[in-house]
């Protein structure tokens, strides 16, 4: 996907380009519940070609929002970031 960035008070600094990969499902535990996630690679490059940002984000199309974002993935320094708890906007 191509985009550019809008700022309110700045011209746009050229393209960007979202990548996104499917990697796979998996059950990510949050709190006292397990969902079912898909793993999805999402890189981040500007116009050069060259990465900005790149992380796998845990997606549960349950929720359909991303619960975590797991980063350096396969390394040593792999992290997780994610909610510790989430509860309806309403009851």
């Amino acid at each position: 996907i191509e985009f550019v960035e809008l700022s309110p008070n700045k011209p746009p600094k050229g393209t960007k380009t979202l990548s996104l990969v499917v990697k796979g499902k998996e059950t990510f535990r949050l709190g006292d519940c397990k969902y079912n996630v898909l793993a999805v690679k999402e890189t981040f490059k500007n116009g050069a070609g060259e990465t900005l940002d790149s992380f796998t984000a845990l997606y549960a199309p349950d929720l359909q929002a991303a619960l975590a974002r797991r980063y350096d993935e396969g390394t040593s320094s792999e992290a997780v970031n994610g909610y510790e708890t989430i509860k309806p906007l309403a009851e």
